[in-house]
């Protein structure tokens, strides 16, 4: 398959966008899940939000079960949610939990709350070169910035700092102690999920499907500007006149870029970054369900009593999100219709053909 599909990706012609049948092959799916998912740095969310007074925190990330424990000293470790004796689900039931050990529910081994085996029954009946520091939960990299909590299953890739560019040093003190999720939403789109974070990459459509919302922001497309990392590209937009009016600047921003530009980041595979001087930060993660399906998970954090009201927020993004959902729902039957050659990119679209050029890369 890896050979065919070299010959699709075309990659003599990066600019050109990938070919209709990257959207809608249904066998492509496994494949980008094992070359693309489990090789890159998978957003989980803000630590506080997925714990929430409990320690345990259980997911599906890339068609795994996983655990991520908060441990005493408020750091915290991702383990595969796998029994290393007969690899049973330790947890079966995803969510938050609380308690101070892991129980298998097939064989009852007990795990502690950093990993290790403490307790087997019939532990005698094992062979004498059994023992139980033998036999610790299997671990998976897991990382925070500013308590966004990352995890990777490649023990080759770079860390979360390297993998992150130039985010951490850009957006430097938006995140204030008193910052807080304000409102989560999931949302499913029937479009693969290469259509939509496309879209979210396209800076050629603002002006037109996000007239009335997004644009208000951006402004005109003269003052757009693009930067581009190994992993993570960035639209940068000054902010409007009339928004710098309706809006306080957070004081612990020092660049003058960033005091008054909006920061709309990329980053491989499926993730998007907002962030405004305003104190918000806004989550867009793209999760795969089926060739012709997605869920797209928002996120918006804020600072109480400065940043705007939680439900100003939520209509805002949900107003320009639908508009999106609406465009690609057309484009991915717009692929699906026979009818679609891969088009030529305008420099508005170069976001896209980084993230493609790298979909590419990790495929072939």
């Amino acid at each position: 398959m890896k050979t065919n599909l070299g010959s699709i990706l075309d990659q003599d012609n990066p600019q050109k966008f990938l070919p209709a049948s990257l959207y809608t092959d249904p066998n492509l799916l496994p494949l980008e899940t094992k070359q693309i998912f489990r090789r890159t740095w998978l957003y989980m969310g803000d630590a506080d939000q997925l714990f929430d007074r409990n320690n345990i925190f259980v997911t599906e990330v890339a068609n795994t079960s996983i655990l991520l424990i908060k441990t005493q000293e408020n750091s915290i470790n991702a383990y595969y949610n796998v029994c290393p004796h007969r690899a049973s689900l330790l947890c079966p039931e995803s969510g938050r939990h609380s308690d101070w050990k892991i129980v298998c529910p097939y064989h009852a081994w007990v795990y502690d709350l950093e990993g290790k085996l403490i307790g087997t029954p019939a532990k005698d009946r094992f062979p004498e070169t059994f023992a139980l520091e033998d036999y610790p939960l299997k671990s998976i990299r897991c990382q925070q910035w500013e308590k966004f909590v990352f995890i990777c299953f490649d023990e080759t890739a770079p860390s979360l700092e390297a993998f992150l560019g130039e985010i951490p040093k850009t957006i430097q003190g938006y995140r204030q102690p008193e910052t807080k999720q304000l409102f989560q939403q999931n949302y499913k789109v029937n479009c693969n999920w290469k259509v939509y974070h496309d879209n979210t990459l396209c800076d050629y459509h603002v002006p037109i499907v996000h007239k009335y919302t997004l644009n208000k922001i951006q402004g005109s497309v003269r003052n757009y500007q693009h930067q581009f990392n190994r992993y993570v590209n960035l639209l940068y937009t000054p902010t409007t006149e009339q928004w710098q009016k309706d809006h306080p600047i957070l004081d612990t921003i020092v660049s003058e870029k960033a005091r008054y530009g909006f920061f709309t980041y990329g980053i491989f595979p499926n993730l998007h970054l907002l962030a405004l001087p305003n104190g918000v930060l806004a989550w867009i993660r793209i999760d795969p369900l089926t060739t012709d399906t997605c869920e797209v998970n928002l996120e918006i954090y804020g600072i109480p009593n400065f940043s705007p009201l939680a439900e100003t927020l939520r209509e805002e993004f949900e107003t320009f999100m639908k508009e999106d959902m609406v465009v690609t729902e057309m484009v991915q039957k717009g692929y699906e219709s026979g009818g679609y050659e891969a088009g030529i990119a305008n420099q508005l679209e170069d976001r896209i053909l980084h993230q493609q050029q790298l979909i590419r890369e990790f495929l072939v």
